[in-house]
């Protein structure tokens, strides 16, 4: 067992004690509550939670076998050696009695490669600590970050042999930015000795000024009133946080409306975000849209595109169907389907995949057209969950 300082930058939040398997055995007192992770403050037990989900899954990607290779039991203990660090926000731990501070250890300025565990790079001529970026990385598709020309980038992957989910991820912030809203650009990209044709990069969005905060974090801070939906108790959040809630709630509904068309049913709580100050801890706007590449169809057998089939769709977050997600819906024409990608562009797009038959994008097409026209009449004023089926 070892004795670290939790800290969000240079000042101290609280002591732990970390047990051999990488995880929390112990809490000391906390030195600054206002500096806590917002998802540790509504529970006795929130800081030892948090960090366990801080805490890449062993599922991602290859990371079990990675760990196994290199004597690692646990990724509570592939995080511990990394000290905690991670490219969205300012939270890391010091070992007790240790001199280290942001500046040396931080990953938004200090270098860092891909697949490095726990060791030394050269900066000049001196061998320094490096730490890597991935043991806090969320989510279990496979993926790392990298320093391409200076540019800090996450790379994803997919979950089998096709490229759908990137070349989805590529499609769709095209489309949002379309839209004239805010998204996380991605690019292709070729990633050697994968069974698929390409992955993905964008670039960072945070950085020493600005960090991610998840919905899941903003709404846990603050205990839920009975009387209220999770949906409105995240906005009411944000707004006694800093943000405008006409904004916020325009930002969610027009997330809505775009997954609805994209048939997105990987928008989880962790999906939604927020920007925080590093300064003032205030919330300063949302976060670009990102991590759509789980839509038009990934993963589905190819079916009969029915209205029953087109309206049954599930989600994630807010609610479990896409039609329960449309009630909160106010501003129903928030989309210009002028502006949305032609069927033409996105055959073209999966094209590019050399293992995609021309029968599932056709089931794609066929579903993306149905979406757009189920669209329209909801903006028209429709009842979807009328439509008999």
């Amino acid at each position: 067992m070892a004795i670290f300082t939790l800290m969000r930058k240079n000042e101290e939040v609280m002591l732990l004690q970390i047990g051999e398997d990488g995880n929390i055995t112990k809490l000391g007192k906390k030195e600054n509550i206002a500096l806590l992770p917002l998802q540790s403050r509504t529970s006795p037990k929130g800081i030892i939670e948090w960090w366990r989900d801080r805490a890449i899954p062993i599922k991602q990607g290859k990371v079990e076998k990675m760990l196994r290779d290199n004597g690692i039991e646990t990724t509570g203990l592939f995080l511990t050696q990394n000290l905690g660090l991670s490219l969205t926000d300012f939270y890391w731990i010091r070992p007790l009695g240790s001199e280290l501070t942001w500046e040396k250890v931080n990953l938004f300025d200090n270098d860092f490669k891909e697949n490095l565990l726990l060791g030394k790079i050269k900066v000049g001529n001196e061998e320094v600590d490096a730490y890597h970026p991935n043991s806090s990385l969320q989510g279990n598709l496979e993926k790392t970050w990298i320093i391409e020309n200076g540019i800090r980038k996450l790379v994803k992957g997919n979950h089998d042999v096709y490229s759908s989910e990137s070349i989805n991820e590529v499609i769709i912030s095209e489309a949002i930015k379309a839209q004239g809203r805010d998204s996380a650009q991605y690019s292709l990209l070729h990633i050697d000795g994968k069974d698929y044709d390409f992955g993905c990069s964008s670039e960072l969005f945070t950085s020493q000024k600005k960090e991610l905060v998840s919905a899941y974090a903003v709404m846990t801070s603050e205990l839920k009133p009975n009387n209220i939906s999770g949906y409105e108790h995240f906005i009411n959040v944000c707004d006694k946080n800093g943000l405008d809630r006409n904004a916020v709630r325009d930002y969610l509904e027009f997330e809505i409306l775009i997954d609805f068309i994209f048939s997105n049913r990987d928008r989880h709580l962790t999906n939604i975000s927020i920007l925080r100050d590093a300064d003032s801890l205030r919330f300063f706007s949302m976060a670009p849209i990102y991590d759509s590449g789980k839509s038009m169809l990934v993963g589905r057998d190819i079916v009969p595109v029915t209205d029953k089939y087109v309206l049954s769709q599930d989600s994630q977050g807010f609610k479990e169907k896409e039609l329960e997600l449309l009630k909160y819906v106010q501003n129903r024409k928030l989309i210009d389907v002028q502006q949305l990608p032609s069927p033409e562009h996105i055959k073209e797009m999966y094209l590019k995949d050399s293992q995609v038959s021309e029968e599932r994008i056709s089931f794609i097409l066929e579903m993306y057209m149905r979406k757009i026209d189920m669209y329209e009449k909801f903006a028209a004023g429709a009842n979807l969950s009328r439509i008999r089926f």
